[in-house]
């Protein structure tokens, strides 16, 4: 025995550093692109860009698929958004998790970015479906009307009755995008009002697939916030 634990002990420590270096390795990698948390130096020239996914990632987890509309490509759409330019911060929320209470947790995150030197004018919080009450959450606590948030698939009937009391505390500059076929419909009725609004724009897709336009990384949606963010970070 003496003579065969010494081997299965070295190869079980080439194996352990060869695990770690793999883990280092992927790491690294990614840091240079996509982030769950803030830097604690960033780079005030970069575009920091806030991904908060659907419902069903939160749920499911990150290989969420839905009978009707497929597989929400989460990782896919973060790289679509690193490709665009943007250093972006997205982590998967946990079940049972509060809208209001996550939203506090982002403001601090903020905060951080805002105290590194990092101008308003290079944060974008992007909101798809279950991610835009977060969204909303976010700008009624900030009530900045400098911050910058762009919502997809939000307002269905539910979500405008359950703002609309508090449409005057949404500050921010908006950008919402909503596909034709779906039920959540146009966010007019919450954001035209100009108070703490520095901007609302708003694109109709018409792609005939219902809520699942935000499951993929379909340019339809993908440059409208990319152009919108140019202008604004220019």
């Amino acid at each position: 025995m003496k003579k065969l634990f010494k081997p299965f002990r070295t190869w079980g420590i080439f194996l352990f550093v060869l695990t770690m270096l793999q883990v280092v390795s992927y790491k690294n990698s990614e840091a240079q692109v996509l982030r769950n948390n803030i830097p604690t130096n960033a780079d005030s020239t970069d575009r920091f860009l806030f991904y908060l996914h659907g419902g069903i990632i939160q749920d499911m987890g990150i290989n969420a698929k839905s009978p009707r509309y497929g597989t929400y490509e989460y990782t896919t759409i973060l790289d679509s958004l690193v490709a665009r330019g943007f250093v972006v911060i997205s982590e998967r929320r946990m079940p049972g998790t509060i809208e209001a209470e996550y939203a506090g947790k982002m403001s601090l995150q903020i905060d951080s970015l805002l105290e590194q030197g990092v101008p308003k004018k290079n944060i974008f919080v992007v909101g798809a479906s279950l991610g835009a009450y977060v969204a909303i959450e976010l700008a009624k606590i900030r009530k900045d009307e400098f911050l910058n948030y762009a919502l997809l698939g939000l307002c269905s009937d539910y979500a405008i009755d359950l703002y609309k009391p508090d449409k005057n505390q949404l500050c921010g500059n908006f950008l919402s995008i909503y596909e034709a076929s779906d039920k959540k419909k146009s966010c007019y009725p919450l954001l035209e009002v100009t108070y703490c609004k520095q901007g609302y724009k708003e694109v109709r897709l018409n792609m005939g697939n219902g809520h699942g336009f935000l499951y993929k990384p379909y340019t339809e949606w993908l440059e409208p916030i990319a152009k919108w963010a140019n202008k604004i970070s220019e």
